[in-house]
């Protein structure tokens, strides 16, 4: 249950956004609703603020625990005010899952699916440093970047929030305008199972969801490219640099690479150390050894040949 939702646009106008002409929003546990249109103009490159106030102790609600962008959450019903009192901040965004607009892409869709390293965990937070950011702003106006990245997202198996395989069909087939699909996954499916008491998959299960992610865009028309792996050899966090996970992450990059039917980008070797090929390079760490930092995250995208997208 939201009470009352309002988004604030760039002129600092605020704006009641209502369901079937009411302010309250009830949505089912797992369900999705989308909003009245709001009559609000916006321009490219725009930030909107878009503020949720509940009455009552909720449930625990839908959310992205990780997004790179400062939330803020206070007491008591603070819709449209500029300074919110006695608020905590938070790294985590609830309820809202997509902003639409009336004016169509005037260039290709991209949407970016992928785990931590394509939200952007590891870049300075609030300044738009993920790779799809770097990404958007080397394409021409008009062309689209989405990140649909998932922190401890994993390829095969739920962790915090369902697999890319049963998501997929969400956050990047039901995306009407997209165009193309960049799929970068599996480090959490190789790391994670030391840690939650699992068997790790092996690299041929990775590369077959990995190809199945890209045949189910193809059949919906959505031009694929698949990402290689990236490295963790210096990661902080030991699961990912227990024992044979370096032999599989390599062997699921050496397959993407010798397969033919779709392009690959190859981030693994776009943040690579130039002396040792299983870790991140200094300038590229965040500090951790295993997220790209901002100079990583522009890295990743400058890999993606921009010609993929049938321009210059």
């Amino acid at each position: 249950m939201i009470d009352e939702i309002v988004l604030s646009s760039p002129s600092k106008r605020d704006v009641p956004v209502g369901r079937k002409g009411l302010a309250r929003w009830e949505i089912a546990a797992g369900a999705t609703a989308i909003s009245d249109p709001v009559p609000v103009t916006v321009e490219a490159a725009d930030e909107l603020t878009i503020s949720c106030f509940v009455a009552t102790r909720t449930e625990p609600a839908t959310y992205l625990h990780s997004a790179q962008r400062t939330a803020q959450i206070a007491p008591g019903n603070q819709l449209c005010e500029r300074q919110l009192t006695k608020a905590e901040t938070s790294s985590s965004v609830y309820w809202i899952g997509r902003v639409l607009v009336d004016t169509p892409a005037q260039g290709p869709v991209l949407v970016a699916v992928g785990d931590s390293i394509t939200r952007g965990d590891g870049t300075t937070t609030d300044a738009d440093q993920r790779y799809p950011d770097h990404l958007q702003r080397r394409l021409p106006n008009g062309a689209v970047v989405l990140n649909a990245g998932l922190g401890a997202n994993r390829l095969l198996r739920p962790e915090l929030g369902p697999p890319m395989t049963e998501r997929y069909e969400r956050d990047v087939l039901s995306v009407a305008e997209a165009t193309h699909v960049i799929i970068m996954g599996g480090i959490n499916d190789i790391a994670l199972p030391a840690m939650l008491g699992e068997t790790r998959p092996s690299a041929a299960e990775l590369v077959e969801g990995l190809r199945t992610l890209a045949r189910r865009a193809q059949e919906r028309g959505i031009r694929p490219l698949l990402g290689t792996i990236t490295p963790v050899g210096i990661s902080r966090i030991d699961d990912f640099v227990a024992s044979g996970n370096q032999d599989v992450r390599l062997a699921v990059n050496d397959a993407l690479r010798a397969q033919t039917e779709w392009p690959i980008v190859d981030f693994a070797a776009a943040v690579a150390d130039a002396t040792d090929s299983n870790r991140l390079a200094g300038y590229y760490d965040s500090g951790d050894g295993l997220h790209p930092n901002d100079a990583g995250a522009r890295a990743l995208a400058h890999a993606i040949e921009l010609a993929r997208f049938d321009m210059a």
